[in-house]
């Protein structure tokens, strides 16, 4: 399968949800007011650093993974709940979360198919960010709690553009240091309106991952590239000074 078809593919998907994964790479370790932020332990990943442990194709047999090109930053978005206790769901699709990311990369990927012009059946995004130390527990344990009593919201983008949610369970996502999956229903378009998403801390990283049918319709989980992923952040934690 072409990068190309990939890519074009996946620009297909919600908008709303691809927000934050189709915004430009972030590496802000600096406060609002330019200031270097303190950081106690050993310092967040950088972007360089997140690109280096973003899976390739050669890491995941079978797979066609395509990192997201640079945009500029006004692609943007913001989204906000309309239910306060939902805001950490729209926070994980969002460019500007409550719990700030310190470095973020984006990228594409799907199963390989055998002939190279055809449209994979699922198309996956991922965003992988890097968290000051705390703070990506802080994420994980907000969203389970979302969870616990979110059914449904309406997300306002930076537009003003309005897109009514419902919420379901996931699957379990057996990787990480912690991990939890739901659906993104699109109440508007319930035919084909709907994406899992799942959510993995890895040490001070968290990874979102964005599932949807070619044909509309939240796709499976990707076990294998989230565990190959999960692993290979753990290698760069590790590695750091």
């Amino acid at each position: 399968m072409h990068k190309t078809r990939l890519r074009l593919a996946a620009a297909a998907l919600p908008a709303l949800l691809l927000a934050a994964a189709c915004s430009s790479s972030s590496d802000s370790t600096k406060d609002p007011d330019g200031s270097a932020t303190v950081l106690s332990g050993k310092a967040p990943l950088t972007t360089e650093q997140l690109s280096k442990a973003l899976v390739t194709d050669s890491d995941v047999p079978g797979w066609t993974v395509q990192p997201s090109q640079t945009a500029d930053s006004s692609d943007t978005s913001r989204l906000t709940a309309d239910k306060p206790v939902c805001q950490p769901l729209a926070d994980i699709t969002s460019s500007n979360p409550t719990i700030h990311r310190m470095a973020f990369i984006g990228a594409a990927f799907a199963k390989t198919t055998a002939t190279g012009g055809t449209t994979p059946d699922v198309i996956n995004q991922m965003l992988v960010a890097s968290h000051a130390p705390g703070d990506a527990k802080k994420v994980i344990e907000s969203v389970k709690t979302a969870l616990a009593g979110c059914t449904g919201f309406t997300a306002t983008d930076n537009t003003g553009e309005k897109t009514p949610f419902t919420i379901s369970k996931g699957p379990a996502v057996p990787t990480g240091d912690d991990s939890v999956a739901y659906v993104m229903n699109d109440a508007a378009d319930k035919k084909t309106g709907a994406a899992l998403v799942a959510v993995v801390q890895t040490g001070d990283t968290v990874t979102a991952y964005l599932s949807v049918k070619s044909a509309g319709g939240a796709g499976p989980l990707p076990i294998d590239v989230a565990r190959k992923q999960s692993d290979k952040l753990k290698a760069a934690l590790a590695a750091r000074k």
